[in-house]
């Protein structure tokens, strides 16, 4: 398969014939979702989202619109050279039950083994549906140190009840997942900077 031809079945949209198209997300579908994130993010469903963030992450997200109207969403986050998460999923309720949130999955997966990821993960309370697709329960400990960064804006942090699960797309050995222990996960300014946070006398 050449490039040009990888590429191209990235961006074109998936459709079929009751007009529902899943797609890329553009800049112009970014007040959307967050009218979808809103609601989830106030039950303490997923993780609140600014417009801000949304416009800087647009091109993780992929939408299913259903007859011209955004019905859900799902990104796909790249964190290592071999690993990506599954985020901000979710179907408008008025959509729930159609099996939207599983094509738009399959379709972020897809987006991973073209970007040649060896795995894909996610922080859930839908441990059924997840598995369903072929993902395993993990220990979040596991997870790398620098998703938590992100849990400090959750209602329910630090006691997360969320599952972790993963899905392999190649064997790998038991044991932490994504960047090698020994190698920092957070960038350390003070080490590049000297004297960051000093008083000046």
């Amino acid at each position: 398969m050449t490039e040009i031809t990888t590429v191209t079945q990235s961006i074109t949209p998936e459709s079929d014939t009751d007009n529902v198209v899943i797609r890329p997300a553009l800049a112009s579908d970014v007040r959307a979702i967050k009218d979808l994130v809103d609601p989830f993010a106030r039950d303490a469903v997923m993780l609140p989202k600014t417009l801000s963030e949304l416009y800087e992450s647009v091109r993780d997200f992929m939408v299913i619109e259903v007859a011209g109207e955004i019905a859900g969403m799902g990104a796909l986050h790249v964190m290592w050279e071999d690993l990506a998460e599954i985020r901000t999923l979710a179907v408008h309720p008025d959509y729930q039950g159609k099996g939207y949130g599983k094509r738009v999955t399959e379709r972020l997966m897809e987006e991973a083994q073209r970007l040649e990821l060896g795995r894909v993960f996610a922080l859930t309370y839908q441990e059924k549906f997840f598995k369903s697709l072929g993902f395993r329960v993990v220990d979040k400990k596991l997870l790398p140190k620098k998703i938590w960064g992100d849990c400090i804006h959750c209602k329910k942090f630090p006691m997360c009840d969320e599952i972790a699960v993963v899905y392999d797309f190649r064997p790998y050995p038991e044991g932490p997942i994504g960047p090698p222990p020994e190698l920092p996960q957070v960038i350390d300014l003070k080490r590049l900077v000297p004297g960051l946070g000093e008083k000046k006398g």
